[in-house]
């Protein structure tokens, strides 16, 4: 029987379908509704069209993919990426795409998903063999496309590298067991080119440490790098240098997240309920209630608001913080751990709204004895309030040296925290800058002498008492842990100014004591508004700060070392003396050593009071 040929018009479609993956998931591909169990056409909800867009975005940017899904429940993220491997080997030679479940079950339904696009595909092409979970797109004349969609288990770690990979999805990556890392570098390693090919590991949040956290967050950038929003809510986050883009779809982006009121009548008293000021007891005080702020910050309507009270009270019990696990607004609350955060989400997402943009970011740069900033918008140095060097402004820094323990960065396969150096306001406890990065612990102490100079203030002439053309340095708090001790070291050699924990040493010495006055501290100053945090970053890692049989410490993964310039920041507005220069109202010797009162003065001999001149311009 002589073969049928194929038609223009069918042509004409196998054209436009090989170009837009939408077009071919609404007329080809078939899924299965999770409510009704009906077979449905693959046509995309509101989640789905925001992901594409983001995956299109990429591929049209750089030539391919590389996707990290942070998925919420009930998403269709899986469901998407496992259309659009079936639609690229299906519709193309030699394409063979790969994909890894957590465990047999998973690889089980996700490959009866593919079977369902294969057998209900108008289109279908010839396909050799559909076993051991396996199409292969062939003859057996070897005419057809030579292409493969192939599914496996990862507990099989040589999966995958016998072949060219060109279309990669791990699935439930945060679920993997301990081989994750040996299985992605074998898997990664057969994608020889990154032309065309496409990468997805996604995964639900399993709390902190492993590799799809960890990966997360680094493409996460903090949220400072946005990649892809609607509407003013960004979806996709990309970390300067890297191809990776995280992708995080909250929950009222799903449009069947909304509940309808019975009467227009119950709709208003909703409204007016929100509206009404709760008394939240970590802060101790009547604040805007939660569903108000989601509806002022995202723009929510109060039908999702009332889906949003009625699942809490429905399935949660009134717990709120395991809505907030189940259904993230925030790829912070996708991690959420389960009950140990030090610093609750209330007063986490208080301190959020007081952050600000830096109006400065740039890089740190010696001129001739003067710091100067170069701006650049990837620089390590953040500025949120100009230094003025006015007698009223006093400023001091806290430090930390980063490094922390050698054993936790090997267990957890990442780069030593970073070190930390912020600046403050002495009587108004405002952030006003942040250098934050790695950089050689030697070369610390220039770092602090730098950011000193930037935020020295004018004195008064001792026996004058006018302003005296001379800058006396911010007064730096130093942790005196691990690498600190060098930092301190340095510091001494150029006679700067620093606290004292006791007299004659240096530092801020931390130890299960004051670590304990650093957490809290931090909580009291930071909900009562003495301490004024601007920094996003820093309340980021509040959120992840736990603690854990009485010891204090970030999330495995993450950092703290914000928090621990913030703690000690605390600690210092209420050491450091209301007025370095002058003691009731009479000027004294600028180079008086006062060890009493918590500081040490980087002049011992008025001939070095020439040492930190004008410098800012």
């Amino acid at each position: 029987m002589a073969k049928q040929a194929i038609s223009p018009e069918t042509i004409k479609r196998i054209a436009a379908y090989k170009k837009s993956f939408e077009l071919f998931a609404r007329d080809c591909l078939r899924v299965r509704d999770h409510v009704s169990q009906q077979i449905l056409p693959f046509i995309f909800n509101r989640p789905q069209r925001i992901f594409h867009s983001i995956v299109e975005k990429q591929r049209a940017e750089i030539g391919y993919v590389r996707i990290i899904l942070d998925k919420a429940r009930r998403f269709g993220g899986s469901t998407y990426i496992e259309g659009r491997g079936y639609w690229k080997t299906s519709m193309n030679f030699n394409t063979n795409a790969f994909i890894v479940a957590h465990e047999e079950d998973s690889t089980d339904t996700l490959f009866a998903m593919a079977r369902l696009f294969h057998d209900f595909n108008p289109i279908k092409p010839a396909t050799k063999y559909s076993s051991k979970k396996e199409l292969l797109f062939d003859t057996s004349a070897g005419t057809g496309l030579k292409s493969q969609y192939g599914l496996a288990c990862a507990k099989t770690t040589s999966a995958g590298r016998s072949q060219g990979i060109h279309f990669l999805h791990v699935s439930e990556l945060a679920f993997f067991p301990d081989n994750a890392d040996e299985l992605l570098d074998g898997l990664m390693s057969c994608i020889s080119v990154p032309e065309g090919t496409e990468v997805y590991l996604e995964s639900t949040g399993n709390g902190y440490g492993n590799r799809f956290q960890l990966d997360v967050f680094a493409a996460y950038g903090e949220g400072r790098n946005v990649y892809y929003e609607e509407d003013g809510i960004p979806y996709a986050w990309r970390a300067p240098g890297s191809d990776w883009v995280l992708v995080f779809i909250p929950w009222f982006a799903h449009e069947p997240y909304h509940r309808e009121f019975d009467t227009p009548e119950d709709r208003e008293e909703f409204g007016r309920e929100i509206d009404r000021p709760v008394f939240v007891r970590d802060l101790m005080s009547w604040e805007p209630s939660e569903a108000a702020k989601l509806r002022d910050r995202y723009g929510l309507t109060l039908e999702q608001l009332h889906w949003r009270a009625w699942k809490i009270e429905d399935t949660f019990r009134g717990r709120v913080e395991k809505f907030r696990q189940e259904f993230p607004a925030t790829v912070e609350e996708s991690f959420l751990s389960t009950g140990s955060n030090v610093y609750p989400a209330e007063l986490c997402d208080m301190l959020e709204a007081q952050c600000a943009t830096p109006i400065l970011v740039g890089d740190l740069v010696d001129r001739m004895g003067k710091t100067k900033i170069r701006p650049n918008a990837t620089g390590h140095f953040s500025v949120w309030r100009r230094p003025t060097h006015e007698q009223e402004d006093v400023y001091f820094l806290t430090v930390d040296s980063g490094g922390g323990k050698k054993e936790r960065h090997e267990r957890e396969k990442r780069d030593p925290d970073p070190t930390c150096i912020d600046v403050w306001h002495r009587y108004t406890g405002e952030q006003v800058a942040q250098w934050h990065g790695h950089i050689d612990y030697d070369l610390i102490p220039d770092l602090v002498e730098m950011i000193g100079r930037l935020y020295a203030r004018h004195i008064y002439d001792e026996y004058s008492g006018r302003l005296a053309p001379r800058l006396v340095p911010a007064v730096a708090c130093v942790e005196v842990m691990n690498h600190g001790y060098t930092v301190v070291a340095g510091l001494k050699a150029k006679k700067y100014p620093m606290y004292e924990y006791k007299p004659g040493e240096p530092g801020w010495s931390t130890n299960s004591r004051t670590k304990a006055q650093m957490v809290d501290g931090l909580y009291e100053s930071a909900r009562d508004g003495s301490l004024q945090i601007r920094c996003r970053e820093t309340v980021a890692e509040m959120r992840t700060f736990v603690e854990v049989n009485g010891s204090y410490h970030a999330e495995s993964g993450c950092h703290d070392e914000r928090v621990d310039t913030a703690g000690m920041a605390s600690q210092m507005i209420r050491l450091l003396p209301a007025d370095r220069t002058m003691v009731g109202g009479i000027p004294r010797r600028i180079g008086a050593r006062k060890t009493d009162v918590g500081f040490v003065f980087a002049n011992q001999d008025r001939q070095d009071d020439g040492q930190y001149k004008e410098f800012y311009a």
